[in-house]
């Protein structure tokens, strides 16, 4: 078993501290929500070779300035360039600037990027529930890691897309096909939340969610998402960052041969979010519904996709970020007694989540600890 650096400890300390506060006190200043924002951009954005990834987006940096800036922009408007750019525009433009202009150091591109995700995790984080510090805090293992310290490229677009929620809500078209159309040119994931501006508002009940997870169940052994062949291959992944992606992943022979494993369980306890709290949601919490639907097309996803751990992770785990905002926001609707086994359970859940981190691989893989945690600035 291996302990995470003292760095990230206090986050958690710190995040625990203000959860209790808004819970069961009063609300907390978002200023307090924006000083962990910065110390996580800090931990994140200077990294010194922490991550599975941080190889491999160094070798993207290095091909990024290879191509011209014409192939880039003929990449953003889908036109054949002379030369192909195998990297979304907008990353490859950023990454170009840094180094074809500034000169930049690799540090400078990965603190660039912590700066915009956390930016848009903040507001997001703020804009859906009135319990960010619960939120961040119960997501922070695994998601911190794998988001902000590992596939930059899909977390900054996933919230980018997270953020323009807001237009759903506001009835602003253009402004969602904007942020789309931002958001896929850091990771062509986010093509996958154009239909979201009106299935966002597609009225479910019980028994039609329950239809949607039992069938996605049934076609999971099928693997039924081969039918796409290459357009998932697509969207999901680039072959230069599947090895370092591997190295969170700890799939075991039963795991991939229909064995339950945590996944699963945490599927299980959103469905049962989903279901017991569902009608209280309905009439008490702004927008609940917009967040439900992204969960059930999230686990449908997910179990669709199931046999392969890059589909099942990547592109499911994009919509069920969406989801797990439900489980802190329903102590916003219930009894004080049943917000207080609500917390208890968020708590041993953040418990469970630092121990499992732990005893797998996954954190000295990372070069998540003590003994192999870098920073540029941070001593």
């Amino acid at each position: 078993m291996s302990l995470l650096h003292p760095y990230y400890i206090i986050a958690i300390i710190y995040m625990l501290y203000f959860s209790v506060q808004e819970v069961f006190g009063k609300k907390v200043e978002k200023k307090w929500f924006w000083f962990l924002g910065i110390y996580l951009i800090l931990l994140a954005g200077l990294r010194d070779d922490v991550g599975p990834d941080y190889g491999s987006y160094k070798g993207i940096y290095i091909y990024s300035d290879t191509k011209e800036y014409m192939d880039i922009f003929r990449k953003a408007l889908h036109i054949d360039g002379s030369e192909n750019v195998d990297l979304e525009w907008l990353f490859a433009l950023i990454n170009k600037v840094l180094l074809n202009i500034f000169n930049a150091p690799f540090y400078l591109l990965t603190l660039v990027v912590a700066i915009f995700a956390i930016f848009f995790k903040v507001e997001y984080t703020e804009d859906n529930t009135f319990y960010p510090f619960t939120f961040t805090l119960f997501m922070f293992i695994p998601n911190f890691f794998i988001g902000e310290s590992g596939q930059i490229r899909q977390n900054l677009g996933t919230f980018i897309v997270y953020y323009a929620l807001r237009f759903i809500k506001e009835r602003k078209l253009w402004h969602y096909l904007f942020w789309i159309f931002i958001g896929s040119g850091i990771h062509n994931v986010c093509y996958l939340f154009l239909p979201m501006y009106w299935l966002a508002r597609v009225p479910l009940n019980k028994g039609v969610m329950l239809l949607l997870i039992i069938t996605s169940v049934f076609l999971s052994p099928f693997e039924v998402y081969r039918v796409l062949g290459d357009v998932m291959n697509d969207v999901s992944s680039q072959s230069m960052l599947v090895e370092g992606f591997n190295g969170y992943v700890e799939e075991s022979a039963q795991r991939l041969n229909g064995g339950i494993g945590i996944p699963e369980v945490m599927m299980a306890i959103l469905t049962f979010f989903l279901f017991v709290f569902d009608t209280p949601m309905r009439e008490k919490y702004p927008y609940y519904e917009y967040h439900r639907n992204y969960a059930v097309v999230g686990i449908c996803l997910y179990f669709i996709c199931r046999n392969n751990p890059i589909f099942s992770s990547r592109l499911a785990g994009a919509f069920i970020g969406f989801g797990y905002i439900l489980i802190p926001n329903a102590m916003y609707v219930v009894s004080l007694n049943m917000k207080r086994a609500i917390y208890s359970f968020i708590i041993a859940l953040v418990i469970f989540n630092f121990v499992v981190f732990s005893i797998f691989r996954n954190i000295v893989a990372g070069r998540f600890t003590y003994e192999l945690y870098k920073n540029h600035i941070l001593p």
